[in-house]
């Protein structure tokens, strides 16, 4: 028997078995907001632009509102997900589709060298991971070619910061090293259940290509928060309290004005500055 010929009534739109779908209750320590407007989420999937060849992988899929509407477009889609009590409703949709694939876990244990050619990242990010979720993929950048996330719309708006702007920080220079960052749109919190208290925003990112750094990745990454730690403090004492020789020489070297404060250098200039400390 074909296992999508189970016997059993199904939704012939959604693809669902009515009687093994569970109702699921957001929890709040998991930072879960269920979208729940069809339209949006179906703009959220055709802002990745899937085609049939392509190999998506979806961050958090909660109840699968997302993930309907990927497997009809992408030729595999691995959903990863790690609440336990969102399973029964993913494996109905992973039993009647046999291109999709489940990942029960955090995300951040997914090594996605294990899957051959991903096109697309996707999901809906817990606010309170958001960061945490974005260095996982910035880390693994070599294995995806585009990503659209649905986020805090403050932590879009400093991926997106332009140099020199209130919101421009340490996470916006380490972003804008190594990807490109397009805010596509807002989504209003009545499409979310529970509403969220904060605004969201949908951005798509691509990775930049090979960057060449002096340093480890790592390395880079910390110098940059540091230099960041007392923005409203000039980066000459930035770096003096980061133990940095020299640090008025070091700005006189690379052209900076001594007065420059950590939101006034762009990624390529804090490449160049961690370079010269050596």
């Amino acid at each position: 028997m074909d296992r999508k010929d189970t016997g059993v009534p199904t939704d012939a739109q959604s693809g669902f078995v009515g009687r093994k779908i569970r109702h699921v209750h957001p929890k709040k320590r998991l930072g879960q907001h269920f979208l729940r407007r069809k339209e949006i989420a179906q703009e959220i999937v055709d802002a990745l632009g899937i085609r049939k060849e392509d190999t998506v992988v979806e961050v958090g899929a909660g109840t699968g509102e997302l993930t309907r509407l990927i497997v009809e477009q992408a030729g595999r889609v691995i959903a990863v997900e790690v609440d336990e009590a969102c399973f029964p409703t993913l494996q109905v949709l992973a039993d009647l589709n046999d291109h999709l694939e489940l990942f029960l876990e955090d995300v951040r244990k997914l090594d996605l060298s294990k899957y051959r050619c991903v096109t697309g990242v996707l999901g809906n990010l817990p606010y309170h991971l958001s960061g945490e979720i974005l260095f996982w993929l910035l880390g693994q950048r070599e294995h995806w070619s585009k990503a659209v996330l649905t986020v805090q719309a403050e932590f879009a708006e400093r991926l997106t910061a332009e140099v020199g702007s209130h919101d421009y920080s340490a996470l916006s220079v380490v972003s804008q090293t190594f990807v490109s960052t397009e805010k596509l749109f807002d989504i209003p919190a009545d499409a979310f259940v529970p509403r969220p208290r904060v605004r969201s925003s949908t951005v798509r990112i691509k990775p930049l290509g090979k960057v060449k750094l002096p340093v480890a990745e790592d390395e880079f990454i910390k110098f940059v928060r540091s230099c960041f730690t007392h923005r409203r403090k000039t980066l000459v004492n930035n770096l003096k309290m980061m133990g940095i020789d020299s640090p008025v020489d070091l700005l006189n070297k690379l052209g900076c004005n001594i007065r420059v404060r950590p939101q006034n250098l762009s990624s390529h200039d804090y490449v160049k500055l961690v370079a010269a400390v050596g």
